[in-house]
Parts: structure tokens; sequence; C-alpha cells
């Protein structure tokens, strides 16, 4: 038999052991569902009639209406009641649920204006606010009828448009889009528990235990160890996964909800679709199981895998709800998104509209995410760090002080480490996102240049100087040579149009965000030359200076250390999530590739200033062109393409200033040193 056949045989054995893990995976989906379900149900049922159960107390104060009175006395869902003067006072004592207050007179046009005051914040309150209601309309019915008649006018002739609704879905239809707003994501939340807690157990619980170090001593192959470990939470992943589908659908099919039934509402998914709905949860599983089995082997304890777990699990959550929100459509984009492409699938099998390519292409990519999942937990159980790199010794260390820890998380050459880095950067995002946003809001432009500099600038220089680090090495404060310089405005110039097309092309997937546009066109535009140097230090010197400490320093110098390609596409990827916004996300990438353009330059040449260099020069630029009368129109539609002989002049550019600064600098070895011109020692230049 196969190393990872015992392997696997071991795993699931010990796994089905467990109960936290047959909680999750059986009792849940077999018997949590239809009992929360149905109580859910039976709960809503006893509130509505608890609140029906008496009639609501109403009052009619204000000038007489005629007819209004009557109406509601008849009604036996509505008792009138007196009250005093201040009908505030009487709905805040419960006294009644709503009071209707009928203003004086009528209007030349013949309308009289009334008031219909109650709590929003009681249930009691709204139900009594929408009978009263009813009764004035149907007090309003009465008034016209009368009024018609009067005039020897029909009835018929205040309607001068009937509307019928007549919507073409078949209940089962309107079923399946009901529930393809929730399951979808109950699905996907429930694989995922299916997985999170064999992958821990199997990983880190094994290491806090001390058994993984004898399975690793065993005579069995590393890669067979990670394949029995990693089909064993696939396939608990898949049975969770498979149990709550199959407890969903005979919840809801088998006609056990009363509420469905009231509602006219029927729930019926084909067996085709049922089976694309599993065959899609095979991969999803697989993505859980090796992804929280990478990240899980990482922790030495069962505590700390579960706190490295829970952020995973929460990003998760966002992409599996979005196709609750409406308006957001089945495309490629989505179809390519992790987790968000499986949800849109589920949710389209069940409505019975779903289209076979971009099923296909979510299948697909889906797959590749679980193999390059599984590809990154074999490469973390392949890792001797990982594995022994911890230890039960861990849990032992006496607790130190923050500043004590902050010493000791420096890389070598008193630099930050890549954690410590980019734990600083996710602070400082949170801090300009609460206290950017409400500057800006108070004080405009002001706002926008007070929170550049208070939010980013000083905490990255307190964050270096309090953290004991070298702030030369840290912040990449060399001094460029004149043919670094030159080569890195070769490089920026050149990168600008290119980026444009890429913002163009993109416009063919993302929506363009008009409103917002034209904002940003209002605030680059200036119409003078003293407003022209206000926006040039609000937007293109502030930002260079500021951002690029915060960014090509901290960032890139704490993860200096990392394989290149790593260094420069994080820090692309941070500084294009950083300038993301609520409207839109169609800064991210062009703003991202921006990023890895500048970062490669600082990273060759050791020096931040080439980064505020190339920071202005594409800032400015924006401000200058937006300013020019004769380019406005020409640079306004983001949805033009750019002039087509931009794009061969960008390149060649673009080719020439990569091609100058390569030759001359020389790449960095470690975080120790800094790039610096070829005809110069390091620590010369």
């Amino acid at each position: 038999m196969s190393a990872w056949r015992v392997v696997f045989q071991k795993e699931l054995r010990e796994t089905l052991r467990d109960r936290r893990t047959l909680l999750v995976m059986i009792v849940v989906p077999v018997l949590l569902y239809p009992v929360l379900l149905i109580t859910m149900e039976q709960l809503l049922i006893f509130g509505m009639r608890n609140l029906e159960a008496e009639a609501s107390p109403v009052a009619v104060i204000g000038f007489e209406a005629s007819g209004l009175e009557e109406i509601v006395d008849r009604s036996e869902t509505l008792r009138r009641v007196p009250i005093g003067d201040d009908p505030e006072e009487a709905l805040r004592s419960d006294s009644v649920t709503a009071v209707l207050i009928v203003g004086a007179g009528v209007e030349a046009s013949g309308s009289r204006s009334m008031t219909l005051m109650y709590d929003a914040a009681s249930d009691a309150s709204n139900r009594g606010r929408g009978e009263l209601s009813q009764a004035v309309t149907e007090w309003q019915d009465v008034l016209l009828a009368d009024r018609l008649d009067a005039e020897g006018l029909p009835r018929s002739f205040a309607i001068p448009v009937q509307v019928a609704d007549s919507s073409i879905a078949r209940p089962e239809e309107v079923g399946g889009y009901t529930m393809g707003r929730i399951l979808p994501l109950l699905l996907v939340i429930m694989t995922l528990l299916g997985a999170f807690y064999p992958a821990i157990d199997l990983a880190a619980g094994e290491k806090e235990r001390g058994t993984l170090e004898t399975l690793l001593t065993a005579p069995v192959p590393a890669r067979d160890i990670v394949i029995g470990k990693f089909l064993t939470v696939a396939l608990i992943g898949v049975i969770a996964a498979a149990l709550n589908l199959a407890s969903m659908l005979l919840t809801f099919q088998t006609g056990i909800l009363q509420v469905t039934a009231l509602i006219g509402l029927e729930v019926s998914i084909s067996p085709m679709a049922i089976v694309v709905i599993f065959l899609g949860l095979i991969p999803l599983a697989v993505l859980f199981g090796a992804l929280f089995l990478g990240i899980a082997v990482a922790s030495s304890s069962f505590k700390e895998a579960q706190n490295a777990l829970t952020p995973v699990y929460m990003l998760v959550i966002i992409p599996a709800m979005l196709p609750v929100f409406p308006g957001i459509d089945f495309g490629p984009l989505m179809a390519i998104l992790p987790v968000a492409g499986v949800s849109f699938l589920f949710r389209d099998l069940m409505t019975g509209g779903v289209d076979v390519a971009l099923g296909a292409l979510v299948l697909v990519t889906t797959t590749v995410y679980a193999l390059a999942a599984l590809a990154f937990a074999a490469r973390a159980f392949g890792s001797e760090q990982t594995l022994f790199g911890g230890g039960s010794e861990a849990s032992e260390v006496p607790r130190e002080s923050l500043r004590d820890r902050m010493r000791e998380r420096r890389g070598r050459g008193g630099v930050p480490t890549p954690g410590a880095a980019v734990l600083f950067i996710a602070l400082a995002a949170v801090f300009f996102f609460w206290g950017g946003i409400p500057l800006q809001i108070l004080f405009r432009e002001r706002g926008l240049l007070a929170a550049e500099w208070l939010l980013l600038f000083v905490p990255a220089v307190a964050f270096v100087f309090l953290g004991g680090f070298d702030p030369i090495r840290t912040l990449s404060l060399r001094r460029p040579t004149a043919l670094q310089t030159a080569a890195s405005v070769l490089v920026i110039l050149g990168a600008v149009p290119l980026v444009w097309v890429v913002g163009w092309l993109q416009t063919f997937i993302l929506p363009v965000p008009w409103e917002l546009l034209e904002g940003l066109e209002q605030l680059v535009t200036a119409e003078t030359a003293t407003r022209l140097l206000w926006l040039l230090l609000l937007l293109a010197v502030t930002p260079a200076i500021c951002e690029e400490v915060v960014f090509r320093g901290v960032l890139l110098g704490g993860t200096r250390d990392l394989e290149p390609w790593r260094i420069i596409v994080l820090n692309g990827l941070v500084f294009g999530a950083f300038h993301l916004s609520f409207e839109t996300v169609i800064r991210f990438l062009p703003t991202a590739i921006l990023g890895m353009v500048i970062a490669w330059a600082v990273w060759r040449t050791g020096s931040i200033w080439v980064g505020v260099l190339m920071h202005f020069l594409n800032n400015g630029t924006i401000v200058v062109l937006a300013s020019t009368p004769a380019l406005q129109e020409l640079f306004s539609d983001p949805e033009a393409p750019p002039p087509l002989w931009l794009v061969p002049v960008g390149m060649v550019i673009f080719a020439a200033g990569v091609r100058l600064l390569r030759s001359v600098t020389t790449p960095p070895v470690t975080g120790l040193e800094a790039p610096g011109p070829t005809s110069l020692p390091p620590e010369t230049s």
C-alpha cells in the first residue's frame, strides 16, 4: 500500500474520532439547520400573532375629519383612544401606537394636510402606523368617490392608467432566486468550517502534542505525509459541504417550513444543478483544506492556529457575500475571483439561469486556486524552519513589553522585519481611514494635507526612531547619482502612458464612476497660477514625500530580505489597496502598477529620493494636464483610448529608462546593503 494511503487512513481515522469534527461535519448540518429554521419560523409566527392578537390603540386629533373616525371605529385591527395635547408623550408612554394629526381646513387644491406620527423603533408602533395608514387610504378613496359622483364623472375618471404586474417567473424560479441569495453563503461558510478544525488539528495540533515530529521521522516521504493530511482535510470539508447541501435542500423542498407556503414560495432545484453544486464544492473544499493546512502548520499551538486562520475566515466571507448584493452581475471578472465565482455559480444554479461558459470558468479557476494552495501547503510542510522553528518552548517565553518586542523585531542591519513593517502599514491604513476621511470632510483640501502629514509621515518617522531602526537603511535615504535620477525619470515618463492604457482597458470590465471622476477632475483642475501651485503642493509634493516614506520607506525597507519579485509585487499591491475608495476599484490596478514601477526603481537604487521624484512627476503631470485648457478635452474621457502615438513612445522611453537604470545600479544582495552605482563600491555610494 502507498505511504500516502497509510497516512490518509491514519489521519482520517483519528479525525473522525474528534468530537469537534463530528459536530461540525454531521450534527450541525443534519440537525441544526432544520431545528434552527423551524425554530426561527415558529418564533416569527409567534411574534406576528402576538402583535396581531389585539387591536392597535391609535388616536386621531386635530380638526374633525368626517368619515375617518367611522372607518377607524369599524376596523377590527384599530382601537381609537383619547389622548392629551402631547402626542409624542403618548407615543413614548405606549398609550397609543400611532397618532394621526388632521390639519385645519382644506387647501385651495382641495387637499387636506395630515401628519402620521409613530415610533419607528417599536414593532407595535410600526404595525399601528401601517393599519392607520390603510384606514386613511380607505377614507381617501371614499372622498374621491364622493367628489366624482358630485361632478357626475365616472369613478374610473380618476384612474387614467391601470397597471397590473405580471411576472413571468414561476414560483419555483422565485424560490430559487430567494434562496440563491442565502444558501450559497451558507454553503461556503460550512465548507470552510468543515476544513477549519481538521486542518488546525492535523498541523498545529500535532505540533503541540509532539506527534508531528514523530511522524516526520518515519521512513515516509514528506510529500506522502502532505498528501495524506491534505486528503483528510479536503475529504472532511467535502463531506461537511455535501451534508449541509442535502440538509438545506431537504429542509426547504419537503415542505416542512410553513412560511414558504404562506408566501407562495416554492424551492425546487433540478438534480443536475445539485450535481454541479456538489462538483463545485469539491475544489472549494480542496482550496480551503490546503490553504488552512499550510497556514496552520506554521503555528506552534492549536490556539495560535485559530488566531492565524480567523482573519482568513473573515476574508473568505466577503467575496462569498457578493451575490447577496443587488446590481453585481455574474461576469468573467466575478467568475475568476476566488470564492465569489463559486458563490455566484451556486446562485445561478438555484435560479436555473446559469451560463455554461461562466460555470466552466468558475470550476477551472477554482481548481487552479486549489492546486496553488496545495503547492503552498506542500512547501510549508517541506520547510524545516516552519515545522521546527516554533515549538512548545515558545509558549514558555515570558511576556515582554511592547518596546522590547519592537527592538527584537529588527532584521539584519537594524531594519524592521517584514512582519513588523506590514503590521505598521496595516495600522497606518486603519488610522488614515478613520482619521483622514473626517479631516477631509471637515477641512476639505487642508484636511487632506493634514491627513497625509499627520497620519502617514509622522507615524512612519516615529515608528523608525521609537523602534530603534536604522533610518538610513530602513527609509533608503541614500543620495542617488545623476544617472540614476535621469534613468528613474525616463522610467516614470514611459510608464505613465502605459498605465493609462491599462486604465482604459479595464473600463471594458469595470464600470466608470462618472460622478467620482467629475469630482476628481474639479479637484485637480487649476484656473490660476496660485491655484496650480497649491494643487502641486497638495497632490504632488505632499503625497510624494508622505506616501513614499510609508511604502517605499518602511514597507520596502522591512521587506528587503525577501525575494526581489516578492518585494516589488507586495509593495505595488499594498500601494494600490491603500488608494481604494468606496465608490470603485477602478484605481487599484493602475495605482498598483505604478507602485511596482516606483518600488523597483527604489529597490535598484537604494534611494527613496528617486521614488519621491517619480511620484511627484506622475501626480504633477496629472495636475498640469488637467489644468491646461488645450489638453483637458484630450485627457478628460477615461473611456476614450489614449492617443496611439503615446503607446510606442512610452514603450521606448520606458525600455530605455529600465536599461539605463540596470546599467548604473547593482541589485542588493541582502537588506544590509542598498545598491549603488556599478563603478563605485556600495559603501561609498
